[in-house]
């Protein structure tokens, strides 16, 4: 059970992060775009809880004293007996855009009751990202716990985070994430996620047809989309609003689009927005809650791996 009032579900994985130009030094440090979302909300002060499968190793033991030491409610974590997952980042190219090699079979991340299917009350947002929401046992158990969390009356946050080496083929994957996206009330995306799920469509087509009401669209009220170092833009019912990203010198990008969400809820938290209010939310705060996200999200691009900077949001 959790007392938190934001729960984060997905995969929490160890990074082996280069330190070094030709990756021949690594350094593992904590990951996954559900522990990175659910820390950068904690650093921007929300009350947050993160629920999914952790190993019993060594590296487990460190997710599960960091979730403690950022005071994040560690209710609903189930403890795996399998080994931690994997990811070995390849040395970054320019710009510090990361690529990712996975090693998940056989790993707690493929535990079958990691993750619940039911939201416990007093939780008025779900936020739910990437693969381990979406395929495998973790993926159909999150969808099940959208379903329950929608039941109850929270408001709904998914982060789409392509990873094409996990999903199965395109047309399979699309299917997958837009049935999510049709449950979700914000939907972050990037625009390299834009491109691989509809290859043929131009960027506004996609979110057009995710915002869409009825049989030609998915009914999202919020579409995020990262642009990098141009920032990012929300599309919502208050029209289009940008907000351009600081100019910062990139150390990686590994955990950006985690910190970036974290910190739209942080924002949309602290003024009372999430749940049944969200759709109070004026143009004033969808603008704030960009602008604190893109800054926070930059800043976490000048450390190594995904380290969101402590900041309460306003």
């Amino acid at each position: 059970m959790t007392q938190a009032t934001i729960l984060v579900t997905g995969e929490a994985i160890g990074d082996f992060i280069p330190r070094d130009g030709e990756g021949r030094h690594y350094e593992a440090v904590l990951g996954g775009s559900g522990f990175n979302a659910a820390l950068a909300l904690a650093r921007f002060g929300a009350s947050v809880a993160y629920a999914g499968a952790l190993s019993t190793d060594a590296l487990g033991r460190r997710f599960r004293t960091a979730l403690a030491t950022e005071g994040i409610d560690a209710g609903l974590v189930h403890d795996s007996a399998r080994p931690s997952a994997i990811a070995v980042v390849a040395p970054l190219g320019p710009g510090g855009v990361p690529e990712f090699g996975l090693y998940l079979d056989g790993t707690a991340h493929a535990e079958p009751e990691g993750t619940p299917r039911s939201c416990p009350p007093g939780v008025i947002h779900l936020h739910a990202t990437s693969f381990g929401a979406t395929v495998g046992p973790s993926g159909a158990a999150t969808l099940a716990l959208i379903e329950s969390a929608k039941a109850q009356g929270a408001s709904i946050s998914y982060d789409v985070n392509i990873r094409a080496a996990v999903l199965p083929e395109r047309a399979v994957a699309t299917a997958l994430i837009e049935q999510r996206i049709a449950l979700a009330d914000i939907v972050k995306v990037s625009l390299d996620d834009l491109a691989w799920l509809h290859p043929d469509w131009s960027a506004e087509k996609v979110v057009a047809h995710w915002r869409g009401l009825g049989a030609s669209g998915l009914g999202a009220a919020c579409v995020l989309v990262t642009r990098g170092g141009q920032g990012a833009s929300c599309h919502s019912a208050e029209g289009l609003i940008e907000s351009a990203a600081p100019s910062v010198d990139v150390v990686d990008t590994v955990g950006a689009g985690d910190t970036f969400i974290g910190g739209v809820l942080a924002v949309l938290a602290t003024r009372g927005l999430l749940g049944q209010n969200l759709a109070s939310a004026t143009r004033g705060d969808l603008q704030a809650a960009l602008a604190f996200a893109c800054d926070v999200a930059a800043d976490s691009c000048t450390r190594p791996g995904c380290d969101p900077p402590r900041r309460k949001a306003t």
